[in-house]
């Protein structure tokens, strides 16, 4: 097998490092700012401006003094509030400690609740990698078709048609590991980086072996610094198993970034927003290249299923095998991240967190802003790729947020339309226009019918995040009527 040679990525690349090294240093960007990187990258200054505008991490006024508080869902249902002087930021992903302060900090070893082959404590060797390096691509990659391999960020895509799409382009391809991880409620990547290194790195080998990539990039969130951290300590003791070492990039906030053309544009140094397709990135992706696009996730899971084969399979459902990992927050007792295998009935996860704080559990939002909210009758559904409930609950990328006797339902619907309104790249005129309409009905106590609407927002929709964004509505509307008349 050829061994690969690290590509340079394009000057413009450096566009989102140099935004973020100027924000750092004055606090925020101002236009000059801005034109400077534009400069240093070769891109013209309304190109870069449109682009740096797009990030919600970066401020473009002096920043307010005070104190950060995050007021993401899980936070606000466990009573965080905003003292006089007090700055409120979106989910902070420490949701397993809410309400936590607004500040990134290392992923603890405590709120590592529920461990499976992912999540058990890291090797010191490199098994798996050797299991694969012993056999030719083509062994390597048929067994990664084999095991049912799907991807974890949402799709469920089979990893081994994805590789094998790429590899038929026949050209020089592109490995992008997105760890943007940008859902408010999941800190699963972050944890992974911050407390299992070895087993990403060890997939990325793996990958990187049967891709032969020329270019391979990790995406890593803007605001998970701590993370980062954690992959650049253990990268440089890693050649035995690296042909090279990946570029490592920040990005700067967006829940789109979970859009994989959005996070090659992001990458490119352009707006992130979603691209037209066809054609597909494994077609023509990253600057052109054929390109594959895994979260941490999914290639952590590469690690599991080389060194040990045969137990890989046997978790799971008939439909994708494996376990997956969940980031449960809100109103339970034991938040944090669950390692459980794929088809666990809902019911089970939510008792091994111990159940309500307050009362009962009067409601889980599953999947997210993505996803739709689910009462304890349908409780018994179990962790699947795609829909869980027809209204849209979805396993997604794992995020669950417990409602109990204390919580308002009404209000977390509300949350979640102002989010989803508020993410919007604007590309689209369905997203653009009809998330805030959607929001603006629904504070109304007679909003009226919305399934005109909700059917136009996801059907029309560029990509997954207008598609999906009826999700939390529609399941509180079928759910709790009662709420919204």
């Amino acid at each position: 097998m050829s061994v690969p040679t690290a590509t340079a990525l394009p000057v413009r690349s450096g566009l989102l490092a140099g935004l973020h090294a100027r924000n750092s240093a004055d606090g925020w960007l101002s236009r000059d700012a801005v034109s400077e990187v534009a400069r240093a990258c070769r891109i013209p200054v309304a190109e870069a401006w449109e682009a740096a505008t797009s990030y919600p991490q970066f401020a473009f006024a002096p920043p307010i003094p005070g104190p950060q508080i995050c007021m993401g869902l899980s936070c606000v249902l466990n009573g965080a509030a905003l003292p006089d002087g007090a700055v409120a930021t979106g989910c902070q992903f420490r949701c397993f400690d809410a309400p936590a302060p607004g500040a990134d900090a290392a992923f603890p070893e405590a709120a590592i609740r529920v461990a499976g082959p992912l999540l058990e404590a890291d090797s010191d060797d490199w098994r798996g990698f050797e299991q694969a390096s012993a056999m030719s691509r083509d062994e390597a990659l048929a067994a990664v078709v084999g095991s049912g391999l799907r991807g974890r960020g949402g799709a469920y895509f089979p990893v081994g048609r994805k590789w094998e799409s790429a590899l038929a382009e026949q050209r020089p391809i592109a490995l992008v590991v997105n760890a943007e991880e940008g859902e408010p409620g999941v800190f699963k990547d972050r944890a992974l980086l911050g407390r299992r290194p070895r087993r990403f790195i060890e997939g990325l080998a793996i990958a990187m072996r049967v891709l032969a990539p020329a270019l391979t990039v990790v995406f890593v969130n803007g605001e998970a610094r701590a993370a980062r951290e954690s992959l650049e300590v253990i990268l440089p003791g890693c050649d035995a198993v690296l042909p090279y070492s990946p570029t490592v990039i920040s990005g700067g906030g967006g829940y789109v970034l979970g859009e994989e053309t959005t996070l090659l544009n992001a990458i490119e140094g352009r707006k992130p927003a979603p691209r037209l397709r066809p054609p597909y990135p494994v077609e023509s992706g990253l600057f052109g290249m054929p390109t594959v696009v895994n979260n941490v996730e999914t290639i952590a899971n590469l690690s599991v299923l080389f060194r040990n084969p045969e137990a890989f399979r046997p978790s799971g459902t008939d439909a994708v095998s494996g376990t997956k990992l969940l980031s449960l927050s809100g109103r339970i007792r034991r938040p944090g991240l669950y390692e459980v295998p794929l088809g666990t009935p809902l019911s089970d996860v939510l008792n091994m967190a111990g159940g309500p704080i307050v009362g009962d559990i009067t409601a889980a939002l599953v999947g997210g802003p993505s996803g739709g909210f689910l009462p304890p009758t349908e409780f018994g559904e179990v962790l699947r790729p795609g829909l869980m409930h027809p209204t849209g609950a979805v396993t997604g990328s794992g995020g669950i947020v417990v409602l109990d006797s204390s919580s308002d339902i009404r209000m977390a619907a509300l949350a979640m339309a102002a989010y989803n309104a508020e993410e919007s790249c604007g590309k689209c005129t369905p997203c653009r226009e009809g998330s805030p309409r959607l929001h603006a009905l629904l504070t109304a106590r007679s909003p009226g019918p919305l399934e005109p609407l909700l059917e136009v927002l996801g059907a029309a929709s560029l990509c997954g995040l207008g598609q999906m964004a009826p999700g939390p509505v529609r399941s509180a509307l079928f759910f709790w009527p009662e709420l919204f008349s």
